[in-house]
């Protein structure tokens, strides 16, 4: 392996490939670094799904890369495409495989010869000089070892790089430092969901609906709360959550399960980590119980998968250029530098309770998310993707979902080969030819595009 890059990229999860992808097609020399043994980030290690969200309304927001990716998927199987919503958080969903997602991953980094991929890798330190990274050291199996790029590029989710690089962040709300709760994700199958439809549909005043969807065609759910209180009664559900939160997957009697929640633990600190882990997997049994004991259709239902890895919703994020706020998010802000839209709402999982609390307004919209978002404030060669772009914490309950990840990734991996070729500081390059390269290439630079 060389030791130069022009574009070097921690994290291959969802905004990390996308990143790689976009700068290695403009001609760029990529290094993609990521942890585990295999690309795809939390959709493939933490079983995040579906992949929320590509539409406004009937607007796709979201394209380039990550519809391609979609594409792929689907000639596999291992999607069943952009389907509407039935709890009606968002028009669109995107239910997957993520198995199959990881082999068109490995298919899509390898085909393309300008990506060297190192797996099973961390990064150790960093080196800073005149507020420009020279240098990073990794550890792996093979100990350590340096590399050198033009620009780096920071998809770890947690601002991994950023920090190393003394990049001033914030972590959690403002009043108390407090995250959203991490949640293990697991599936069960030979699942009855014809039963599971029958009480829905008898029962709406239990469950948040869209009123427009077809529930024979696909089944994700929001409610069961009188189900939920009464085990909470008994004591046969002890947990901090208010809900049934689950989504049918590709197969037709499978469904992946959104119910753990570990509050008051951080997902940059190791220790709190290791214990997420134990608290989570403790969770994932008692919520199995409970869907056996309490929930139509799973009488027979059995403990299929639970992920590699317990999910984090919101760690580190830095202070950037410009801070995505809740009032952008609310009220479906333009920008003149915009490389992504998200339209997905203010999903705040409570930090200490048992509440998921949206905000938006009655219609589903749509807002830009402005590229001063991922460029900190001082270093020259560095962009950050991803869920820890500089963001509220309020309004990255909105911004951290797959598809703007992806969509932010795009554009940071065109931003990167722009600094690149005209030998620009990040903060310097233009935003007008980045957005006629990401209209250029099929994305969405915002909502002036669509």
């Amino acid at each position: 392996m060389k030791k130069i890059y022009d574009v070097v990229v921690l994290g291959a999860g969802s905004s990390g490939i996308n990143a790689a992808i976009s700068a290695a097609r403009s001609g760029m020399s990529v290094l993609l670094v990521d942890k585990n043994g295999y690309p795809g980030g939390t959709n493939t290690s933490a079983m995040v799904a579906p992949l929320m969200t590509f539409h406004a309304g009937e607007q796709q927001v979201v394209r380039g890369i990550a519809q391609e990716i979609v594409d792929r998927l689907a000639a596999r199987g291992g999607t069943l495409g952009h389907i509407p919503d039935p709890i009606g958080m968002v028009s669109t969903i995107t239910p997957i495989d993520s198995e199959l997602l990881k082999l068109v991953y490995f298919e899509m980094l390898a085909e393309n010869p300008n990506i060297t991929t190192l797996l099973h890798t961390f990064l150790e330190s960093v080196e800073v000089e005149d507020n420009c990274i020279q240098a990073i050291t990794v550890l792996n199996k093979s100990g350590k070892t340096t590399y050198k790029g033009k620009v780096f590029i920071d998809a770890t989710g947690d601002a991994d790089l950023a920090a190393l690089s003394d990049v001033e962040f914030v972590q959690g709300r403002k009043n108390d430092g407090m995250a959203q709760p991490m949640s293990l994700m697991f599936s069960m199958d030979n699942v009855d969901l014809a039963q599971t439809k029958k009480y829905v549909q008898e029962n709406p005043e239990q469950f948040i609906l869209n009123p427009n969807c077809d529930l024979e065609k696909y089944l994700a759910v929001s409610g069961f709360f009188g189900l939920v209180a009464k085990a909470k009664e008994n004591g046969d559900f002890p947990l901090p959550r208010d809900r049934v939160l689950f989504f049918q997957s590709v197969h037709s009697d499978e469904v992946l399960v959104n119910m753990t929640r570990v509050t008051k633990l951080s997902g940059v600190n190791a220790k709190d980590l290791t214990s997420a882990e134990f608290e989570a997997h403790k969770q994932v049994e008692i919520v199995e119980n409970f869907l056996k004991k309490y929930i139509p259709g799973f009488e027979n239902s059995r403990l299929r998968c639970i992920a590699a890895m317990t999910g984090v919703r919101e760690s580190r994020r830095i202070v950037g250029v410009q801070t995505l706020t809740s009032d952008m998010v609310i009220n479906s802000s333009e920008h003149k530098d915009s490389v992504a839209i998200c339209a997905f709402p203010i999903d705040i999982h409570d930090p200490v309770g048992s509440e998921l609390n949206w905000i938006r307004k009655e219609k589903i919209c749509c807002y830009d998310v402005p590229y001063g978002t991922m460029v900190p404030q001082k270093l020259t060669n560095l962009l950050v993707t991803g869920r820890c772009i500089s963001a509220t914490h309020e309004a990255l309950a909105s911004a951290r979902i797959s598809a703007t990840a992806m969509a932010l990734g795009q554009a940071a991996g065109l931003a990167a080969s722009l600094s690149v070729q005209e030998k620009k500081a990040c903060q310097d390059i233009s935003v007008e030819k980045l957005q006629k390269l990401l209209e250029k290439h099929g994305a969405v630079p915002g909502k002036k595009w669509l």
